[in-house]
């Protein structure tokens, strides 16, 4: 399972997860989650767009040339939260996150606030992918 908000440390996490995915013949679920803003109406619901940048991410992975399976799957609601919950209701053993995204990381910690969380509260084994720019 693989937390994305679409930065470089979610593409990292994401490349890191469909290595592993290759290795073991693991299928791999893609999870966006927004919060919406205090004076969103249902006309602003954005899901078909997020799937749609999902689709577009996997696409660009090269996933399907790897026979690799990907959900994508976008939920409403605080972005740990919703990672941890699709982690449980698919029986996923592993969750990988970038391990900062658009959010940034948290004031003298290396890692975001949602991969903090994500490690803080999992009772399933986590991986942190740093971002490509760590990387190269």
């Amino acid at each position: 399972m693989v937390g994305t908000d679409f930065s470089d440390g979610a593409r990292s996490a994401l490349d890191r997860a469909l290595r592993m995915a290759e290795d073991s013949g693991a299928r791999v679920v893609l999870v966006h989650a927004y919060e919406e803003a205090p004076d969103a109406t249902t006309a602003d619901d954005p899901t078909a767009k997020l799937l749609e940048q999902l689709a577009q991410q996997v696409a660009a992975s090269g996933a399907s040339h790897r026979g690799i399976l990907v959900e994508p799957m976008v939920r409403r609601g605080a972005p740990w939260e919703k990672i941890l919950n699709v982690a449980t209701e698919y029986g996923a053993e592993m969750v990988v996150v970038g391990g900062s995204g658009q959010r940034g990381p948290v004031r003298g910690f290396a890692l975001g606030s949602v991969a903090s969380r994500v490690l803080a509260l999992s009772t399933r084994c986590v991986v942190v992918a740093p971002s490509r720019s760590i990387t190269s």
